[in-house]
């Protein structure tokens, strides 16, 4: 009888065993297809669905690191920065080698803008794992958001040389550099992302213009041209190669561009200025007036328009006509040097000599090492026959700048 009592009892024992094993086996079953799940959804970027299969792997193992990560980074996604606190913190505490949740935590502290605890964050994911190129190009961001640009080109560096498909490390590095003005070094880096993706056409887009900017006007139309081979219907090209054109001193194939835009009604002011600076390099002064007229009619206080068109009437030596557009360029912008001197070489044309002193005077005040301004008064002083001395002061004043053509007046009326 005492066998069988004991046999009962093994026989109990091992159907227990087998409930636990049973009862983990599925416990485990079912964490690992939640989390599973969770993680496909992220991929997907089905956020809130990924939040709950998270959530339910917790439910099943709440002391599972990997699945708290997982419900962080989907907060993360979701931008409730807050939220994702909590659970990445969990992870953290659970496991404090996991140094992608380091990295997680730090970039929601980034999001808050509480930069120094994304970097210590990043510090401690990177001692981790040294070769963590996400956490080098993070730390870069934090960098840069306290304005530590050197030491962000610096890791976003280093996350180039560890994954080089990480694109938007080269273009992170470009904007640190720019924010330097190392336009050199922002050359370099759109470099060695057109290595890597040499059909990106933002890229080439970037460093054509940064060319202009660099005056490289070769290498700029060659970088725009390809870009035009890769999206041709984006007028923002061909406004900036129209630019570049007209730097080289293409004019006609500048007007092409700049017309091409117009069609689109693309940014029109800009490019309607453009296109009439073309036109009057070409000794077009018809159409380039008649560009400026139209201009003036859309932003009716351009006081680069009105100026634009005072220096035609110039140029037609019709003085008295481009007074006028002198004075509406003035009313409109009071700090602009060059259409008080331009009106004052009109009036001195007129010998209305007095007036152009005036508007000499008032270019100089606003710009100190006006040379042509100090040669103009100066020649204005001299015809009054009143001011001679003052005249030869001001031809001094401007041989000293530079103005070489003040020598001979000097020589003829400042013995």
């Amino acid at each position: 009888m005492a066998k069988r009592t004991i046999a009962i009892s093994l026989t109990a024992l091992v159907l227990a065993i087998a409930v636990i094993l049973f009862l983990l086996l599925s416990r485990n079953r079912f964490y690992t297809n939640q989390f599973i799940k969770g993680k496909a959804f992220i991929e997907q970027k089905k956020y809130d669905d990924a939040a709950a299969s998270f959530k339910k792997a917790i439910q099943w193992k709440k002391k599972s690191a990997p699945a708290w990560l997982g419900l962080a980074q989907s907060k993360y996604f979701l931008k409730q920065y807050d939220d994702a606190l909590e659970p990445v913190n969990q992870s953290i505490g659970l496991d404090s080698l996991l140094s992608e949740a380091y990295l997680y935590r730090g970039m929601i502290y980034a999001r808050k803008d509480m930069h120094p605890e994304a970097i210590d964050n990043y510090n401690t994911a990177l001692r981790l794992d040294s070769l963590f190129a996400q956490a080098y190009y993070q730390r870069g961001i934090s960098l840069a958001g306290i304005g530590e640009f050197r030491a962000s080109v610096a890791d976003y560096r280093k996350a180039m040389e560890l994954d080089r498909e990480n694109i938007e490390a080269y273009l992170k590095s470009i904007e640190a550099r720019s924010a330097m003005e190392d336009f050199k070094g922002a050359l370099a880096d759109y470099d060695k992302l057109l290595e890597v993706d040499p059909e990106n056409y933002e890229a080439l887009f970037n460093r054509g213009y940064l060319k202009v900017t660099l005056n490289d006007m070769e290498g700029a139309l060659s970088d725009l041209n390809k870009a035009i081979s890769i999206k041709s219907d984006d007028p923002e090209l061909f406004l900036q190669r129209g630019v570049a054109l007209a730097k080289k001193g293409d004019f006609e194939a500048s007007v092409k561009d700049f017309s091409l835009c117009i069609e689109k009604k693309y940014s029109l002011p800009k490019v309607l200025y453009n296109r009439a600076l073309s036109y009057l390099y070409m000794q077009k002064l018809k159409e380039a007036a008649g560009d400026l007229q139209q201009l003036v009619k859309i932003e009716p206080k351009n006081a680069n328009a009105y100026y634009t068109l005072g220096v035609i009437s110039s140029m037609r030596q019709d003085f008295k006509a481009s007074l006028p557009f002198y004075d509406k360029a003035i009313e409109c912008n009071p700090s602009f040097a060059d259409a008080y001197f331009n009106r004052g070489v009109s009036k001195g044309n007129l010998d209305m000599h007095s007036e152009a002193i005036t508007d000499y005077d008032k270019a100089i005040q606003l710009r100190k090492n006006y040379a042509e301004a100090y040669y103009s008064r100066a020649v204005s002083k001299i015809r009054t026959q009143s001011s001679a001395d003052e005249g030869c002061v001001d031809l001094k004043r401007a041989l000293d700048l530079g103005y070489q053509q003040a020598q001979d007046l000097i020589n003829i009326h400042c013995n």
